[in-house]
């Protein structure tokens, strides 16, 4: 019983750790908007495209970005996003600023009773 348990448990927290990351993300669109994916730009670095995601709870058509920043590496950056459907893109917005630092190490480390 103590295994059954113990197996639940750890399914149960396997999506919560998937999804701890920092994201980048965005307000919902409107429907009238129709958005497909958008485009993200970090710095001067080439864009690149990423599908959009259906917001939560459900809006009628609304999409928003949804973009892991986990794989980044560490130091300052910059990124800057466009929203794009079947008739072309919208305009970038303002750059948003932002530094990925690890934390530092804990010390000195000891013993107490």
């Amino acid at each position: 019983m103590k295994k059954i348990i113990l197996v639940v448990g750890i399914i149960l927290l396997f999506p919560v750790s998937a999804l701890c990351s920092p994201f980048l993300t965005c307000d919902c669109t409107t429907a009238g908007d129709k958005v497909t994916g958008f485009q993200l730009q970090f710095g001067t670095q080439t864009e690149i495209d990423i599908p959009a995601v259906e917001c939560l709870p459900a809006v009628v058509d609304g999409k928003r970005i949804l973009y892991d920043l986990g794989t980044m590496p560490q130091g300052a950056f910059s990124v800057k996003a466009l929203a794009k459907n079947d008739w072309g893109v919208s305009a970038w917005t303002p750059p948003l600023s932002g530094t990925k630092q690890l934390p530092s190490s804990p010390s000195p480390l000891k013993i107490t009773k």
